[in-house]
């Protein structure tokens, strides 16, 4: 009898070895951005207003960073990785969790991109986030306010609030705009990109998260600050080679980098250094889907 139940249980995990994780239905196809059209990118799934579904247009750098929780300086794929866009619309299963959908992309991709990685720990260059030697410049949250922000569901489709240019060239909305949670602003031209984070509730590790997509390179928050805190970031991508530089308006000088703003209006550093990081390396994926 016990040699029976051995039997059951191995038949069982070969499987679940076999049969991973997967969306009851999925379709993908491949997706083109209207001009003047506000598109609907990817959402829903565990913990959103629409739990069994995810739906939605996306890059395939995006379905790689929801597949794989990394940052996507730790994600080395092709250059059209992040220029190609799909649309995609799956059926999750009732009670599944985030990092069940994580896997269940993991193997919608494998399955119609053909996708293959591999993943290594190597030393790379990064930026530790550090308090500066005049202490942070940082307000902390209010935590009613906080505890009612994580109550507020995002909808992706509502329209964001109307972004205009600031007497100082940066972006700005209306000041009886209300805004729950963080919110990035971005005015762009053919040079360069003012941002300005106005952050709500954000933790030092959001911060660092937020950072390492601006500069393309893991940033480790070492400040030791707990948090959460209110602030509002404002600068100035680096402009384009070869672009001769001229400002958005006749009154506005030029912006403050991002190494220099964090220091200026948050009394934070970002030091060079090098750190171990776990890369996922994209070995094979292939850039139209098979058929549905």
């Amino acid at each position: 009898m016990l040699r029976a139940w051995s039997i059951l249980l191995l038949a069982a995990g070969s499987a679940a070895a076999q049969n991973p994780l997967s969306f009851e239905v999925a379709s993908v196809k491949p997706a083109t951005l209207v001009p003047g059209v506000r598109p609907i990118f990817l959402n829903g799934g565990p913990g959103t207003k629409t739990p069994t579904r995810l739906s939605g247009i996306a890059t395939m750098k995006m379905l790689l960073l929801r597949a794989y929780p990394v940052k996507s300086a730790q994600i080395t794929s092709p250059a059209w990785t992040d220029t190609e866009f799909y649309d995609i619309d799956a059926r999750v299963p009732p009670d599944a969790t985030k990092e069940q959908v994580q896997v269940m992309l993991q193997t919608l991709l494998a399955e119609r991109f053909h996708l293959t990685i591999r993943r290594e720990t190597t030393e790379v260059p990064i930026y530790a986030m550090i308090t500066g030697k005049n202490g942070p410049r940082l307000k902390e949250s209010d935590p009613v306010a906080a505890a009612e922000a994580e109550k507020v569901e995002v909808d992706p489709a509502a329209p964001r609030p109307k972004v205009t240019m600031g007497p100082d060239g940066f972006p700005e909305i209306p000041p009886d705009t209300k805004i729950p949670r963080s919110i990035t602003l971005s005015l762009a031209s053919g040079e360069f990109t003012r941002y300005k984070l106005i952050a709500r509730h954000q933790t030092m590790d959001q911060l660092a998260d937020w950072i390492g997509e601006m500069v393309k390179r893991p940033v480790k928050n070492q400040t030791n600050l707990t948090g959460p805190f209110d602030f509002t970031l404002a600068f100035e991508s680096e402009p384009l080679r070869g672009i001769p530089r001229t400002q958005p308006s006749e009154n506005t000088e030029p912006g403050p980098t991002v190494f220099s703003a964090i220091q200026e209006q948050l009394g934070l550093k970002l030091e060079q250094r090098k750190g171990p990081v776990e890369m996922v390396i994209v070995e094979r994926l292939d850039k139209a889907p098979t058929e549905n």
